[in-house]
């Protein structure tokens, strides 16, 4: 898993995402990223994972470093909606996560069941990722976004700089079929990004994935572990992260606008894109 706080992780957000990144000097405040879309600029505190809870002692060194990257909107994730007369928006996303890893044991789902299982007499070899991996994961990235008709956002250069420290990954017969990606902040851990081939799917490369990913995740410490949220067309991606022990819990984005005439024509381009966007999946689809 990868550390939030890390210089590895600054250095996937700078090098592989072209963000620009600063690191708050209250000591609980996480990194804040800023990403171009366009003319526009939007500051992430704690990209991914999102605030723990919407505390103002973190938060502010937080809005005061994203003012510092001249940011127009600041997307706030947190299990609760940031009441301020700013926000613009809030998404309720929601999400699927377990609370307490402490607990969480193999035996108690029949999915994580049935991986351990097949662990034993499985041909696949689970391992970390290491140098030299990153193309082989954004190649499987891009495979599963062709199928899902999703949009781009990670590049080759991001998969390069987290594959030693976020990913572990399925070989089977030399070939590397699968992957996941995890990362924490504190005693927080979440899913980062998986994919696999699906000619390999009758060695259940997922499975035995996301187990050792969960198993690795228990024995670090952590005390919790979130899925993040799923695609609204992928609801049986929703049901497999409930299959191994998540339940739904609250996320809200609230977009906090530093500059309001241009935050609010960034959420309208973003939307006006969305639009387009689906109406070509549902042309493409016949």
């Amino acid at each position: 898993m990868i550390d939030f706080d890390s210089d590895h992780w600054v250095r996937a957000l700078t090098q592989g995402l072209g963000a620009q990144v600063v690191r708050p000097t209250a000591p609980e405040a996480g990194l804040v990223a800023c990403f171009r879309a366009g003319p526009f600029r939007v500051a992430y505190p704690d990209f991914l994972i999102g605030s723990q809870r919407l505390d103002e002692t973190i938060l502010s060194p937080q809005i005061d470093g994203a003012r510092h990257l001249k940011a127009d909107l600041v997307r706030i994730q947190a299990p609760s909606a940031f009441k301020d007369p700013q926000v613009l928006a809030e998404h309720r996303l929601g999400s699927v996560a377990i609370s307490d890893m402490h607990d969480w044991s193999e035996r108690n789902w029949e999915k994580a069941r049935r991986a351990a299982n097949r662990h034993a007499r499985s041909s696949l070899e689970v391992r970390p990722g290491r140098a030299g991996d990153g193309t082989h994961l954004h190649r499987l990235y891009l495979s599963t976004l062709r199928r899902h008709r999703g949009a781009v956002r990670y590049t080759e250069g991001y998969f390069e700089a987290i594959a030693p420290h976020a990913a572990l990954v399925a070989v089977l017969d030399g070939t590397l079929c699968g992957f996941v990606c995890a990362g924490f902040r504190g005693a927080a851990a979440c899913y980062m990004h998986g994919a696999h081939l699906p000619e390999a799917r009758t060695h259940y490369p997922s499975d035995q994935l996301f187990s050792a990913m969960l198993r690795s995740a228990r024995e670090a410490g952590m005390a919790s572990f979130d899925f993040l949220p799923s695609p609204s067309s992928q609801n049986s991606l929703a049901s497999y992260k409930r299959a191994w022990g998540g339940e739904d819990v609250p996320l809200v984005v609230s977009d906090l606008a530093l500059h309001p005439l241009r935050a609010r024509a960034f959420s309208f381009a973003l939307g006006l894109s969305r639009t387009v966007g689906s109406m070509r999946r549902t042309w493409a689809g016949g």
